[in-house]
């Protein structure tokens, strides 16, 4: 900042670059993540499904065969709620960034009608 507390012409430029690497890591990072849930969920329900079909075949009830099944695929379970966390997770910091994004927009706003360091 320059003396007098205003962004400069090429602080604002930095800033804003930044921050929209920032958001498109984060874009980057949530495509990823969604990718990973879409892979977590299909082996959940084709295992699920396999296990299922197991269970009613050994002559289990359809209640029993749900519970044994859903007992069998419990990690994968695990991996799939943790998938959905880290898209909740990443749509987070996504939202934090576009804010501080808007902040800085706002920032520069201001900035542009602060007196210059030349005038009184």
């Amino acid at each position: 900042m320059s003396e007098n507390g205003v962004l400069t012409y090429d602080q604002a430029v930095d800033a804003m670059r930044s921050i929209t690497g920032q958001i498109r890591r984060l874009e980057q990072e949530l495509a990823k993540a969604h990718e990973q849930a879409a892979d977590a969920e299909g082996a959940y329900r084709s295992q699920f499904a396999y296990q299922l079909r197991q269970q009613r075949e050994a002559g289990a009830t359809v209640a029993e065969a749900e519970a044994y099944a859903r007992a069998d695929c419990a990690v994968l379970d695990r991996d799939r709620r943790r998938a959905e966390g880290a898209i909740r997770e990443v749509l987070e910091k996504l939202e934090d960034r576009r804010g501080e994004r808007h902040s800085l927009h706002r920032l520069v706003d201001w900035s542009r009608g602060a007196p210059s360091e030349g005038s009184t």
